[in-house]
């Protein structure tokens, strides 16, 4: 079992709103991914919130339609992976999508996923997620080879954003991101009065 890793937020701004956490990936933009609203929680004034997660991985996929920011990604299918041993998966289609068994392949440390020729282009989101919630998705394509590198890092912002939101991240100007220094499990983020941020 992996340690557990846990924000609480604390508003001390005067608006209401949704608090997210969200996940970042190296060179995402390039290879066509997209982070998702991985957590998110409506907060009033003067509350505190606590997220916590472990690092377990697993594959999703959802019938989304188009993936584009503002989609929210839902419902679907979850499979547990793991780096070092169920790496790989099949994404299939029969009139629906299902996965296939997992195995291992490839570099240990990367996720994999093949996706069939029976696949339709771009009518579903498949991708990653952690600790139960999906994290990274693109859009399938049929015949595809898909590899993440997970070596995330967690940001948090403040604003109008749903749980399992398809997220344009290079719009989002405002969020912070949360450092976890080695051996360092739990953090505190706070919005202040004046609408910026403090990490501790």
């Amino acid at each position: 079992m992996s340690n557990q890793y846990s924000v609480e937020f604390i508003n001390k701004s005067s608006n209401s709103g949704n608090v997210a956490i969200f996940q970042k990936a190296p060179d995402q933009k390039a290879r066509n991914i997209f982070s998702l609203a991985w957590f998110s929680k409506f907060v009033n004034p003067n509350v505190h919130e606590t997220f916590r997660w472990n690092i377990d991985y697993s594959f999703v996929w959802s019938d989304t339609g188009e993936v584009k920011p503002g989609v929210i990604f839902e419902g679907g299918e979850e499979i547990p992976a793991n780096l070092q041993s169920a790496n790989t998966i099949t994404l299939d289609y029969n009139g629906g999508y299902l996965f296939g068994p997992t195995s291992f392949t490839g570099q240990a440390g990367s996720l994999y996923i093949d996706e069939s020729g029976n696949v339709p282009l771009k009518q579903a989101a498949v991708g990653i997620g952690m600790s139960n919630a999906g994290t990274f998705v693109q859009a399938a394509q049929p015949n595809l080879h898909i590899e993440f590198i997970p070596h995330p890092s967690y940001w948090i912002v403040f604003g109008n954003y749903e749980e399992g939101e398809i997220l344009d991240i290079e719009q989002i100007s405002d969020a912070v991101e949360l450092v976890f220094e080695p051996n360092i499990y739990s953090v505190v983020a706070t919005l202040q009065q004046n609408n910026t941020w403090t990490v501790s």
